[in-house]
């Protein structure tokens, strides 16, 4: 197996890494992409909110980044899945199926993955990403004045849908089976116009990833034509992290975040964790932006460090 060494390998290809390795690479600081190429965001139809990228399907976003990184000499981009991450004394070995790369830093921006089918509603996963969305902010705008669901926990799907109700004065909350325990919160709701149904969901029917009407067991039919997943049950694409020890702390949401230091540096020296990987959700233009700031925090060590030699 052949060694190369890098001062940065990048371990994933979305939003938050390529922006990193973009900064890298006009930083001219020897950098590598592993990249699977499968983002979590693939199966949806358009990206929003990105500035000049608005509309556009992920991936199309994705291969432009992708072309641009190779005017870089400094980037080298390999499609390849890393396989394990350790930490040496000082620095660290990424293995992949075919090679082992050293480095003095990674970053990992790997992500998290969705689990539509786990969720257990039949016919989700297949307006999931067509016309049922995790986040409003991406496709509310979209999805405005449509009659809308929000499906989720008995906790979850009530709290959102007051969120939702922003977008559309028309949304159901369907909590498949679950009884919401606060019946202050389901009659502050119903003032606004928003029902709690908490009956099991037989099917959602749809054509063409087009949500249509929502089957209930009782044998009801509710139409709606979108609706929002606000918990996709998502885990971590990776378990570098955790395998490392790296510490969590409860953050937005409940959602549980990464330790890191205000550049996105954890506790072990040079391991940086970035985007969806440190947080589970951060949209695409939070995830640049990041990507971008840590790579700019790396390009200041790197370069106090040479300054020092």
């Amino acid at each position: 197996m052949n060694e190369p060494s890098f001062e940065v390998i990048i371990i994933g290809g979305g939003p938050a890494g390529m922006s990193a390795a973009l900064v890298l690479g006009r930083s001219r600081i020897k950098t590598l992409v592993l990249n699977t190429e499968s983002p979590r965001n693939k199966i949806t139809t358009h990206s929003h909110g990105f500035l000049t990228q608005d509309g556009k399907h992920p991936m199309e976003i994705f291969e432009v980044g992708k072309k641009q990184l190779t005017k870089y000499p400094a980037v080298h981009y390999v499609s390849e899945k890393a396989m394990k991450l350790t930490a040496l004394p000082t620095g660290f070995e990424v293995h992949t199926a075919r090679a082992k790369y050293t480095t003095e830093r990674v970053e990992i921006a790997t992500g998290y993955t969705d689990n539509i089918a786990g969720i257990g509603i039949p016919g989700l996963t297949e307006v999931y990403g067509k016309s049922v969305y995790p986040c409003p902010f991406c496709d509310g705008f979209e999805m405005a004045d449509k009659k809308l669901a929000v499906f989720g926990s008995a906790e979850i799907a009530p709290m959102f849908s007051k969120k939702i109700w922003h977008w559309s004065k028309d949304v159901i909350a369907f909590t498949h089976g679950e009884k919401v325990s606060d019946p202050e919160l389901v009659a502050n709701l119903a003032d606004k116009g928003i029902q709690v149904i908490e009956e099991k969901i037989k099917h959602i029917i749809s054509e063409n990833g087009q949500l249509k009407a929502i089957e209930l067991e009782d044998g009801r039919l509710i139409n709606r034509e979108g609706g929002f997943l606000p918990d996709p049950k998502a885990t971590e694409s990776t378990d570098f992290a955790l395998k490392l020890g790296i510490k969590k702390e409860v953050g937005r949401f409940g959602r549980d975040f990464y330790v890191v230091d205000e550049n996105k540096e954890t506790e072990i020296k040079g391991l940086f964790i970035i985007g969806d990987a440190r947080n589970g959700w951060s949209g695409v233009a939070p995830s640049v932006a990041e990507g971008s700031e840590v790579a700019a925090a790396i390009t200041h060590q790197i370069i106090e460090a040479n300054w020092m030699k």
